[in-house]
Parts: structure tokens; sequence; C-alpha cells
């Protein structure tokens, strides 16, 4: 051996790390294509899993059996979200009034009780019972419809009358009713007169001519352990003591 002659000493390792360097395009390559292979496989819709179980992995006939049940399925959700909606419709109609601009009775009844429970802190709310008392009258006189256009006029009167907080609705035919903040029974009439004689003091214009409104009213100051029910009582008590006074005058004397 020439010691005297130059040799190029490699660097520990490098060999092996050029064959490292050349394997890792290679390696890259495997990889890009794995991914890209993951990528590119279209999911086949019949691999939904029930239990962890695939369903190609199915018995045929028990994934047939399933596919059925799948189909059957869908009619029955359509089905129940049909039913859901004519639910829904069906307690609005039982809740608004067929064809004036207030509650009707069971939506204004679950406003009262709910008035009723929620009552402390409150300035003594005042249920009033206001009844057309010539309604029948304008029935028997002037046909169905002209009966339905007064009562709308009064409901109209009624809902103009409203503060933000109060509650109205019609409990059946002649009668409405209302909720407001009173304080106490002579602050609740006062408020009632001035709606009495808003009404009387705008007719109802119908096909036969202007039409007088006769109403007479009945008040109750609501309490805390009364039920929608006692409350419609003691207004109903008031407006019967009132009922005569309010009759037209040709009724009156008959």
């Amino acid at each position: 051996m020439d010691v005297n002659k130059t040799h190029a000493t490699a660097p520990v390792g490098s060999h092996g790390s050029k064959q490292e360097h050349r394997r890792d395009p290679e390696g890259h390559k495997q990889e890009d294509d794995s991914v890209a292979g993951a990528e590119s496989t279209p999911v086949r819709p019949e691999a939904f899993a029930i239990d962890g179980l695939l369903a190609e992995d199915m018995d045929p006939k028990v994934r047939l059996a399933l596919e059925n049940l799948a189909g059957q399925i869908e009619p029955l959700r359509a089905e129940v979200e049909l039913a859901r909606g004519r639910e829904t419709h069906f307690r609005e109609l039982s809740e608004k009034h067929s064809f004036l601009p207030l509650s009707g009775r069971r939506e204004f009844l679950r406003e009262l009780a709910h008035i009723l429970s929620h009552m402390e802190g409150l300035n003594a709310p005042a249920l009033v019972v206001l009844h057309l008392v010539n309604g029948d009258d304008i029935r028997r006189r002037l046909g169905r419809s002209a009966l339905d256009g007064a009562l709308v006029h009064v409901a109209e009167i009624i809902e103009s009358s409203l503060h933000p907080i109060d509650v109205a609705g019609n409990l059946g035919g002649n009668d409405f009713c209302l909720v407001f903040l009173a304080g106490d029974m002579e602050l609740a009439r006062n408020r009632v007169q001035g709606l009495v004689d808003t009404i009387t003091s705008q007719p109802f214009l119908s096909q036969s001519g202007a039409i007088p409104l006769h109403v007479a009213t009945g008040v109750a100051i609501l309490e805390g352990q009364m039920t929608p029910q006692d409350a419609l009582k003691f207004a109903d008590l008031d407006l019967l003591r009132s009922f005569v006074a309010a009759q037209p005058p040709e009724e009156a004397g008959s």
C-alpha cells in the first residue's frame, strides 16, 4: 500500500444516506399513490354500517330486507310530518276566532290562566266581560251577516283600545272579554266606561244604515287564588247587575 497516495475518504454513513436518499422519491411516490387511490375510491351507496357491520359484508337476504325496510320508512316519515303539520294547523284554528280579529275562547282562557299564575308584583289586573246587548236583535231583524259585521266592528274597537300588555278575546257569540292592569275597581270601571263610550259613539254602518250598538259590561279584579272559571263567574255576575241599565229603551220598557 502506498501510504503517500491520497484517497478520498467518505464520511461515516454517507453511503447509507445516499441509499436512503435514493429510496425517498420512490417512498413519496408510493405514499402519493396510496392517498390518491383513497381519494379516488368511490363510496358505494350500499356501504352503510349497522352496529359496525358493513352492509356489503351482510348476507344478501338480510341486506335486501333492510333495503326494503328503508323504503317503507320514508313514506311513513312523510306521513308523520304531514300529520304534525295538520295538528299545528288545527291547533291554531282552535286558538283563533273564525272571523274576528281577536283570540278565541280557548286561547283567551289560556292567557287568563297564565296571568293568574304570574300575578306576583302586578298592579291588580282586571277582567272585563263585554256583551253586545242588541246583538240578537240585529240578528233577528237584519240577518246573520249584519250581526257578524257588528261583532267585527266591536272587536276592532276593542283591539284599537288595547295597550301592549292587554289581552282580549271572544268568549263566543256576543260576549267579549279583556284583561288589563287596573290598580283597583274604580280605575278599572273608568277605563271600561271609556271603552263603552267609544263603542256607543261609533254605530255600525250596515247596508240598512247606521245601527247603534248597546253594550253591557262586568268587571272583576283578579286575585292570585282565582281560577279562570272563578274570574269569569265574578265578572259575569257584575255584568248581570248592569245588564238592565244597558238595554235599549224599547227593550227595557217591554
